[in-house]
């Protein structure tokens, strides 16, 4: 029951994420369809995962989550960097110091990209991870 759980969450984060890059239609440039093939990624893993627990199968799932995460990661460092860019529009940023002005592109109070919604593509790979873990009950 765990293991369907996970899947299951794994699912609706792929929906949501999709859901909410297209809303943002999110696919001007080549760096903005890097979500969109981690999604691809998350898809084939869960599915790899779902069909099977070989250990060569899961084996690729986690590598797949990995890859994830990692292009997560850059997600969350683009979106922060973007909206720190965009500081220099905001008549007080040279008076900010460094540190305040990247916690303002951090929280998103200067920019526009949201930097936490890499982190759903993060939550969903976490969540495969685990998925990966537990075992399928013995038939």
């Amino acid at each position: 029951m765990l293991r369907l759980g996970l899947l299951a969450l794994v699912a609706i984060g792929i929906a949501g994420a999709a859901a909410e890059l297209a809303f943002e239609r999110h696919w001007g440039t080549p760096t903005q369809l890097i979500p969109w093939v981690t999604l691809a990624l998350l898809t084939v893993a869960l599915l790899l995962v779902a069909l099977g627990d070989s250990a060569g199968t899961l084996t690729v799932v986690r590598v797949l989550a990995l890859v994830v995460l990692l292009a997560a990661a850059y997600g969350v460092f683009t979106h922060v960097s973007v909206n720190h860019g965009m500081g220099a529009m905001d008549p007080a940023w040279d008076s900010m110091s460094a540190p305040a002005q990247w916690w303002s592109a951090l929280t998103k109070s200067v920019g526009n990209a949201p930097p936490l919604a890499p982190g759903m593509l993060a939550q969903s790979a976490l969540l495969l991870l685990l998925a990966s873990t537990v075992r399928r009950p013995a038939k």
